[in-house]
């Protein structure tokens, strides 16, 4: 049983070094494999087993400490363990007394306060802008003060998830976990509930921010043996988790239509099974690769012949000559839209797909095939209905945020899922954003630029757009799982998929920027070109592409900010949008939303022990970015010692003259 499992989800043979060639091989691999134990688990949400790991990936080394652990606990990690929660401890009750004190508010902004200036520029370089803090009660300052510099001790960072599992060991969790409510839970979360967040979602739109409301789900790692379950047992497992998390973001839909223009976060890793997914991500590595190997002058292009020995490299092609013919005719008529007689991978990719319904069966794998001698993986005719079920779940989820009016952005992930996710972004895309609509295009699919190939994807991306005729809509980040995929890719001998350097990486997201900035620039010309006039500037019905500017990187914001200013576009277009995640740079993102830019933040929710890997990953994957927030540290110690050098000035009688750079909301 396992062998069948194994043989369905082995990458594509001859792309890299690791994968084995035969399902006893590759049984022989499987302890080592990211693939390992991707069973879910039988609550209605899921979750990390281990929160030390990325998600998705097992480590054998913290496998097996884990389990020497759980044999014997050693007395010196115990320790680390209780120590650790008696520090933490410690910290958040501090700040509980704290807070329970005498609160030291904000002080009324006096009648000259405002922006220190007109530009949106000068304000966001401006390190003593106190819009980010001037407005907080002072127990917030004190929890984001904590929190900031918690984030600061790597060894503290580098130890919670084992801190974390070891205190589930030795049964520490209440303490625990009421540690991490009271200080990360509080700082980068939105509560509990979908409902736990409209509270949130209000006080944002009070400093005109508005919300990415976040079902923060992870998916299980689990150690079961597969030759335990059936492959029908395991689909009906997986369906039933991917349907329960369907109605959860059914809900967080419904509650992110609350506010206006809203956003709701989803994950296609939940709404499916990862095996499934990385299935169908080999399928579509393979084909892509026989396509630009069977293109031999290397224009980008196959001829009708070329076409026909792809369609016969297919799991599934037909096997009657006659009828083999008839089908390439009709596919390779669809493909050349342009009729010179060729055809390019856009053209191809959208013809011979996995999310119509004409080609699906093209893919389908034999039970008897060989997978050592399959050109193009297959999938198993079961796999190939539950991909179906996926897209039909993420259909009905976009018809509900089409009716309600509330945008979509489907996160990325990791490198092994992100051609499964994309090709169900742009599906999607496809259908929901060719017409105008008055909030823009409901679909946002995100791009994550520190990987070497991600600009030429966002190009590719926006040519499929344009001939199908949708809008691109596309979220840039930096990127959320680079420790996990370098380290993946040390362990497995695969070519390291992310920049070499931070340099590289800011270039990288720079020429994205700058590629969707011009493609708005160039159709400013044509319009005015067109229609023989200029000064009307660029709206959201005619712009091919909307901007989304995800990042905490200030000067990636003002050199945004700045390259609009060049082209015009108007901030209340919101052709161009900003967002930071939930207890971070709110000196940034308040700042946007007083000059009338379009800001969002990330607003995560779930029960605390389902939410705990994504403060991990905050802590661990951002604590550079926390760590090097002096500026913003800074503002929040000197909004305090405002706040209680006034409060002494006030219980003495004597008048308190506001000073520094003051800002309103």
């Amino acid at each position: 049983m396992a062998s069948r499992i194994l043989a369905s989800v082995r990458p594509l043979h001859g792309l890299n070094g690791f994968w084995a060639s035969s399902p006893s091989a590759a049984a022989r691999q499987w302890s080592s494999s990211p693939l390992k134990s991707f069973i879910p688990h039988s609550r209605g949400h899921t979750r990390l087993s281990s929160p030390s790991l990325p998600r998705f990936y097992s480590s054998t080394s913290f496998s097996a400490t884990s389990q020497a652990v759980k044999a014997s606990p050693s007395s010196f990690w115990t320790k680390t363990a209780i120590g650790g929660t008696v520090a933490l401890a410690t910290s958040a009750t501090l700040l509980n007394q704290l807070t329970k004190a005498p609160q030291m508010e904000a002080n009324e902004p006096s009648s000259s306060s405002g922006l220190t200036g007109g530009n949106v520029v000068q304000d966001l370089k401006d390190e003593h802008n106190r819009i980010g803090v001037e407005k907080k009660s002072t127990s917030d300052l004190l929890l984001s003060m904590l929190v900031y510099k918690l984030c600061t001790f790597s060894l503290l960072v580098d130890l919670a998830p084992k801190i974390i599992h070891l205190a589930e060991m030795v049964h520490l969790t209440p303490p625990v976990y009421w540690v991490v409510r009271k200080t990360f839970f509080a700082q980068f979360c939105g509560g509990e509930t979908a409902e736990d967040c409209i509270g949130t979602m209000k006080s944002l739109g009070n400093g005109n921010i508005g919300s990415i409301l976040d079902l923060s789900i992870e998916v299980d790692l689990d150690e079961s043996d597969l030759d335990s379950q059936t492959l029908e047992e395991i689909r009906s497992r997986f369906n039933k988790s991917a349907d329960n998390i369907a109605d959860q973001i059914s809900t967080c839909i419904a509650t992110a239509s609350h506010m206006a223009k809203s956003f709701a976060a989803i994950k296609v890793t939940a709404m499916s099974s990862p095996l499934l997914l990385q299935q169908v991500s080999n399928t579509l590595i393979a084909l892509e690769s026989r396509f630009k190997a069977m293109d031999q002058d290397k224009d980008g292009k196959v001829t009708k012949d070329e076409f026909k020995q792809l369609i016969k490299m297919l799991p599934s092609p037909l096997q009657n000559h006659d009828s083999l013919d008839v089908v390439v005719d009709q596919l390779f008529k669809e493909a050349d839209k342009d009729n010179d007689g060729r055809v390019d991978w856009v053209d191809f990719a959208c013809t011979v797909s996995l999310n119509r319904d004409e080609t699906r069966a093209l893919f389908t794998a034999e039970q008897s095939d060989n997978e050592a001698t399959t050109v193009v993986p297959g999938i198993f005719k079961e796999d190939l209905d539950d991909y179906k079920r996926l897209l039909t779940r993420m259909e009905k989820l976009c018809d509900q945020a089409e009716t309600t009016r509330t945008r979509l952005m489907i996160d990325a992930e990791q490198t092994y899922f992100q051609p499964a996710i994309d090709n169900v972004a742009l599906h999607l895309q496809e259908h929901y954003n060719h017409t105008p609509h008055a909030d823009g295009p409901l679909i946002f699919n995100t791009y994550q630029m520190y990987l070497k190939d991600a600009l030429g994807r966002l190009q590719q991306d926006y040519t499929r757009a344009q001939r199908n005729n949708y809008v691109l809509a596309a979220k840039l980040v930096r990127g959320a799982y680079m420790v996990s995929e370098r380290k993946r890719a040390l362990e497995l001998g695969l070519e390291d998929p992310i920049c070499d350097g931070i340099e590289a990486t800011h270039v990288s997201y720079n020429a994205g920027v700058d590629f969707m900035l011009g493609e708005m620039a160039h159709q400013q010309k044509s319009i005015e070109a067109k229609e023989e006039k200029k000064g009307d500037a660029l709206s959201m019905k005619d712009s091919p592409v909307v901007l989304f500017v995800a990042s905490h990187n200030k000067d990636s914001v003002i050199r945004t900010c700045e390259r609009m200013q060049d082209l015009g576009l108007s901030p209340q277009s919101e052709l161009v949008m900003f967002g930071q995640l939930m207890g971070m740079c709110d000196q940034i993102s308040y700042t946007l939303g007083q000059h009338g830019y379009g800001i969002y933040k990330y607003v995560p929710y779930g029960p605390i022990h389902h939410v705990i890997p994504y403060l991990i990953r905050r802590a661990q994957e951002n604590s550079s970015v926390l760590g090097g927030v002096a500026i913003e540290r800074n503002l929040l110690w000197e909004e305090l010692k405002m706040r209680f050098t006034a409060s002494r000035a006030q219980i003495k009688g004597v008048p308190v003259v506001p000073t520094g750079p003051a800002t309103a909301i």
